[in-house]
């Protein structure tokens, strides 16, 4: 069931991750130090590499979660974009960033 109470604790779950993934973000957005061999440099590179795959990562979720936190505001939090049906309370406390119902994100 959705309700006040709910959205009120998916809103405060929302803001914690969205604090999590900035500063997830923040730190393997930082620079790694070139070494003083090509074997060290391979090494920083690939790690560079790994980072930027989880930046992105991060990047798409936190825009999700934003997303999520303006349709709260809205009063749109919980409402399946395709047919305006409430979305599972499950799917929300899996994804908080539903913003289809599990019939029509079925059918995506």
């Amino acid at each position: 069931m959705i309700d006040e109470k709910f959205i009120s604790d998916q809103r405060k779950r929302i803001e914690k991750n969205v604090e999590r993934l900035e500063a997830e973000i923040k730190e393997n957005k930082k620079y790694l130090e070139i070494g003083s061999s090509n074997e060290d440099n391979a090494l920083e590179f690939e790690a560079f590499e790994e980072r930027q795959a989880i930046v992105k990562s991060a990047e798409k979720d936190l825009k999700e979660l934003k997303t999520a936190l303006k349709r709260i505001g809205e009063g749109k939090y919980g409402v399946c974009e395709i047919g305006g049906e409430q979305i599972e309370a499950g799917r929300l406390k899996a994804y908080p960033a539903a913003t289809t119902c599990v019939t029509h994100a079925k059918g995506r």
